[in-house]
């Protein structure tokens, strides 16, 4: 098994943005499940990042608002990002621009492709 960081396949929002930081790993799943809540040993892990690498990000999270304890369960808190933050909502926005980016080129990759071709194969290019 590889280290966290290379289990968890990359989304395009990663993709696009280049960056590899925990903070950013940690905003990435948080917005992608952004109906539920997790411990952050489960962050940690839907992130890819060591509970270390959680730990020093997850200060500046908290201390900006873009994360939120949610409940108790147990004697696990349990945090989700908060969609009533500026800036989170901005994060969104971003990432569904990607996302519909994404989307535009891959139609644009589909209506030039050979009519003879099955797509079997092909993968959409992502500049």
């Amino acid at each position: 098994m590889g280290s966290p960081a290379k289990d968890r396949e990359e989304t395009l929002f990663l993709r696009v943005l280049g960056i590899k930081s925990p903070f950013l790993r940690i905003l990435d799943f948080l917005m992608d499940n952004k109906a539920y809540d997790y411990s952050k040993i489960d962050i940690a892990k839907g992130a890819g990042i060591s509970r270390r690498a959680l730990s020093s990000a997850w200060e500046s999270l908290e201390k900006n608002g873009l994360a939120k304890e949610t409940r108790k369960v147990g004697r696990e808190n349990m945090y989700k990002i908060d969609l009533r933050n500026s800036v989170v909502k901005k994060f969104i926005e971003l990432d569904n621009a990607i996302c519909d980016q994404y989307a535009s080129q891959l139609e644009k990759q589909e209506a030039t492709k050979n009519p003879q071709d099955n797509g079997v194969g092909l993968r959409p290019h992502i500049a």
